[in-house]
């Protein structure tokens, strides 16, 4: 082979359009490769998404549980409000107890006096005496009564 020959080659080499096997076989290696790349891509996107799904889902779902335990609250201080009401009405009778108790003691004196007077009656020997204790006794009977 002459000088020639091997030139030639290098020649045809070098013309525009002309490529040589090992770069087509790296352009075309590249182009499948980042088709692999963006399908796995893809597929970690939709994976992301799945697991964002479900976290979300499990968050909505513990929202859920504490609404219900919200509302199971709600009610439980609606009871108490209730409970509560119905407490104060109990104090509020309470004081009035003392009232109470004064007109059950200023009643039972009355009583024991008008029987005082009933025994004073029959130790008097006048009857103008014992007409003015039976008034008395009358007054205080009556006194008793009104309590």
């Amino acid at each position: 082979m002459s000088s020639t020959e091997h030139a030639a080659p290098k020649t045809e080499e070098a013309k525009p359009g002309f490529k040589p096997i090992d770069e087509e076989v790296f352009e075309t290696k590249t182009g499948s490769d980042l088709g692999k790349v963006a399908l796995f891509v893809a597929l970690l996107a939709v994976i992301l998404m799945v697991m964002l799904y479900f976290s979300q889902q499990q968050n909505i779902s513990g929202l859920a549980g504490k609404m219900d335990e919200m509302q199971g609250v709600k009610q439980e201080m609606v009871a108490v409000k209730d409970h509560v009401a119905v407490l104060e009405e109990e104090i509020a009778t309470l004081r009035d107890l003392p009232k109470e108790a004064r007109k059950i003691i200023v009643s039972s004196l009355l009583s024991e006096s008008a029987s005082k007077i009933n025994y004073l009656i029959s130790q008097m020997e006048s009857e103008e005496q014992q007409a003015k204790l039976a008034d008395i006794r009358k007054m205080l009977q009556e006194l008793a009564t009104d309590l």
